[in-house]
């Protein structure tokens, strides 16, 4: 009889929503994954990828702005509730920056020189990057940039199903895109992309138009909810700089027609096999006691006779 196979440890990584707001309506920056990717193939994501170990160096945290979020890093911790260690917390920053450099071309940095980059040769550095990760770091003190990190919003933690073969320890960060930016899809991993209102994109998601995880779909939903509540794209993100974050590990029940995505805060969550913590619905911040405790995707041929 064959064991069972080792679940997966996640990889620690970065999410990055751009987010901006056009007549009173927020926007934010959605891309495509290939269809022919092993991982999440035709899903619709936000700009960012995993953590690399040139991220933490010391070099990379000296390009973080003087302002840099010392006390929004501390607040990044593990699936256990510890804080991480800070070169780590910081690097989720640098990561943050690079990934979304590498994938959309937005290069969240700040410095005189910016202005004065060629379009081209931005091109050509950013395809380095992709090759390199170790590249970003270098083409940031060539041009004497700092990374404009001060801005972020530490808006939510997300870890992959321990049922999944990939998994990724994921922090979001939101911030909004000011002044011109040129997005363009790598067309490597992403092949499109698009500003899409909240909304919009979830009904073109009911609509069998896009598609998305879970994670995704519920932080569309918090994106719209916020910008309501608040009343506008500066207003939400000054509310929400210290909202909390606890770690979301989601578990999936497979039925003959569906998965089942249950969230740790759902009463039947324990009952369910895999990793994560339960978080007890007394204790969920209000951003959160909105969202929904599980949400079925239906198997492809399950309508089938």
């Amino acid at each position: 009889m064959s064991s069972p196979s080792p679940v997966a440890q996640p990889r620690p990584a970065a999410t990055v929503l751009l987010l901006r707001e056009l007549a009173g309506e927020l926007e934010v920056l959605m891309m495509r994954r290939g269809t022919g990717l092993a991982f999440m193939a035709g899903m619709w994501v936000f700009p960012g990828g995993r953590l690399e170990v040139t991220d933490c160096t010391t070099s990379a945290l000296a390009r973080l702005a003087a302002e840099a979020p010392g006390q929004q890093a501390r607040r990044l911790c593990d699936a256990q509730g510890e804080a991480l260690p800070a070169d780590v917390a910081l690097g989720l920053h640098v990561a943050a920056c690079r990934e979304t450099f590498e994938e959309s071309g937005v290069l969240l940095a700040t410095g005189e020189p910016a202005a004065e980059i060629r379009p081209g040769r931005l091109a050509i550095r950013r395809a380095e990057v992709a090759r390199d990760p170790s590249c970003f770091v270098g083409l940031l003190e060539e041009l004497g940039l700092t990374l404009d990190v001060g801005r972020f919003v530490y808006w939510s933690h997300w870890i992959t199903p321990s049922v999944e073969p990939k998994r990724y320890d994921t922090r979001f960060f939101a911030v909004e895109l000011t002044g011109a930016a040129t997005v363009e899809a790598d067309q490597s991993e992403l092949t499109e992309h698009s500003w899409v209102r909240p909304q919009s994109a979830l009904a073109a998601l009911s609509r069998g138009e896009m598609q998305m995880v879970p994670p995704t779909m519920l932080t569309l939903e918090d994106l719209a909810e916020s910008h309501r509540k608040h009343g506008g794209l500066p207003g939400m993100l000054a509310a929400e700089r210290h909202r909390e974050t606890p770690a979301i590990t989601p578990r999936i029940a497979v039925t003959p027609s569906a998965y089942r995505v249950v969230m740790p805060w759902d009463p039947g969550y324990l009952d369910v096999p895999g990793e994560g913590r339960a978080i007890d619905p007394a204790d969920l911040p209000a951003h959160l006691a909105a969202r929904r405790s599980v949400i079925e995707i239906r198997r492809r041929g399950a309508d089938r006779p």
